[in-house]
């Protein structure tokens, strides 16, 4: 993964100041392919809703004034917008580093090749469990694991062929859950394996199935508590600190675990209690998130209450004292959360730990060796448990 000068700039200023956006989330749409047990984005999915490619070319302007580095198109699934690429290379060519997150089911080959043609280096891909029934389970999709897998593959292939070692920095996105608690260390070596970093989430769920109709945030999650991590049953802390001990550990030895110490600590508590991190929110200003309509939010838990992104007035409002006040407001009020992407980013310029640990796995030379279909399904591990015997 590659900067430009102007990039390590916008970087260091918000170390400095924690006032530049260096990193962005558009959610291109909220259409999917997949109905996963703790994602209930799909619902709200609307082609009739989301942005043209001229509005997202304005877009990708505006980020690159405002400082934007980092963007991630996600969803949704990012694939499921017929013009993904093109809007993909309307950011590259506004100077963003992109990251298209998907789950990599159901992907044609020819269109992951098109966004690498274009520019795109990084890639994020759902993987949640080594063992196919209980992925296929979690998707509710069967033949779940050996798209991902194979989307994964054809990504490590691509990027080991790319001209001039621009080779990104590929990841697998793995949502914490009771149901793979025990795995995590043998998904950072299987990740080591095909040339991707790994990054955790915690799983975030509803506590009452009546809850997403209560609340704006609570929309995009859903009612299981078979994923649940359950603090009340026995053994459960010894459960997860064995695990995070183990991560932890990984990450100090060089393993490809994107997530900082700082955040996996805060993944340990947050397991063991219900709490989120304390030490502050940077939504608003390190990092936002527009929505498929090209509505701006400071983080994916508040209402649409700011200007549309697109408004010819919204970069004056950004630098405006009522935004500011807004936007203190809102993280000030905010329960937290986990998301990785956003707490992630805050514990980079918040602690030095955070920073150095990030800068040294950016600056690390990677050299990658494509790694075959075939070596990459002979990871997979079966589990006949009658839970998982078919995807529901």
């Amino acid at each position: 993964m590659k900067l430009g000068t102007s990039q390590y700039s916008r970087v260091a200023r918000a170390f400095l100041g924690r006032k530049v956006p260096v990193y962005a989330h558009f959610g291109i749409t909220h259409r999917c392919n997949l109905t996963c047990k703790m994602c209930g984005i799909w619902r709200y999915g609307n082609r009739k809703e989301e942005l043209d490619l001229d509005q997202i070319d304005e877009m990708a302007q505006r980020m690159a004034r405002l400082g934007v580095v980092q963007l991630s198109i996600g969803g949704g699934e990012p694939f499921s917008c017929e013009y993904l690429e093109d809007a993909a290379e309307r950011f590259v060519n506004a100077g963003l580093n992109v990251r298209v997150l998907t789950n990599g089911v159901g992907v044609p080959a020819e269109r992951i090749e098109k966004c690498v043609k274009v520019g795109v280096r990084n890639f994020s891909i759902s993987l949640d469990s080594l063992y196919r029934e209980r992925f296929d389970y979690i998707c509710e999709k069967e033949g779940s694991w050996d798209q991902a897998v194979g989307s994964m593959a054809l990504v490590s292939r691509l990027l080991a062929e790319t001209k001039g070692g621009e080779h990104g920095l590929p990841s697998i996105n793995c949502v914490v859950s009771n149901l793979n608690l025990e795995e995590l260390p043998d998904i950072v070596r299987f990740a080591k394996a095909v040339g991707f970093h790994v990054s955790f989430l915690p799983v975030e769920l509803l506590a009452d199935p009546k809850d997403g109709v209560r609340n704006w945030e609570a929309r995009f999650v859903r009612y299981r508590p078979e994923m649940a991590v359950d603090t009340n049953a026995e053994n459960v802390n010894s459960r997860i600190d064995t695990t995070y001990d183990t991560l932890i550990r990984m990450k100090k030895e060089g393993w490809p675990i994107l997530n900082s110490t700082p955040y996996l600590q805060a993944s340990r508590n947050y397991l063991k209690t219900g709490r989120f991190p304390t030490e502050g929110c940077d939504a608003g200003r390190l990092y936002f998130s527009v929505a498929p309509n090209g509505q701006f939010t400071v983080c994916h838990r508040t209402e649409q209450q700011h200007l549309h992104f697109l408004d010819p007035k919204f970069e004056e409002y950004w630098h405006s004292d009522l935004y500011e006040r807004r936007r203190q407001m809102e993280a000030g009020t905010c329960e937290g959360c986990m998301r990785a992407c956003w707490i992630d980013t805050s514990f980079m310029f918040r602690t030095l730990e955070g920073f150095f640990e990030t800068a040294r796995m950016a600056a690390r030379p990677k050299h990658r060796v494509p790694v075959s279909w075939p070596e990459a399904r002979a990871w997979a591990k079966s589990d006949p448990s009658p839970q998982y015997a078919t995807a529901k």
